[in-house]
Formats: structure tokens, sequence, C-alpha cells
């Protein structure tokens, strides 16, 4: 997803995932979840998990 904030709505997926039925859209993303791909907002939204990096700590003496 090229909007990693945005809420997306699950029709909207469906959609542009092309031929496929809001049920098997629905599925998938409950697929998605369990793994740790996307995460369900609320009822009927979901968003990316964007990848965060953890900072290099500064490891000169203080």
């Amino acid at each position: 997803m090229a909007e990693p904030e945005r809420l997306w709505r699950v029709r909207e997926i469906a959609e542009l995932l092309g031929d496929v039925t809001l049920v098997a859209t629905h599925r998938q993303l409950a697929r998605w979840t369990e793994k740790g791909m996307i995460k369900r907002a609320r009822t009927g939204r979901c968003t990316a998990i964007t990848q965060t990096t953890n900072p290099l700590h500064d490891l000169r003496k203080r």
C-alpha cells in the first residue's frame, strides 16, 4: 500500500484486487492480520503496518 497511514475500507481493497468477492477479501484480510501484515483500525477499516527501524543509539561514552 502506497499510503501506509491511510485507513482503507474493505470494499476499496476488494476493488483494487480485481475480480474478488467481498467475502474472499474479508478472509484474506483476516489472514494478513494474523500474519502481522496489516492491522484492523476499526470495523471495516484496515491500515498497513509500517516497518519501524530502531535508530542507532549513540554509543560514545559521555
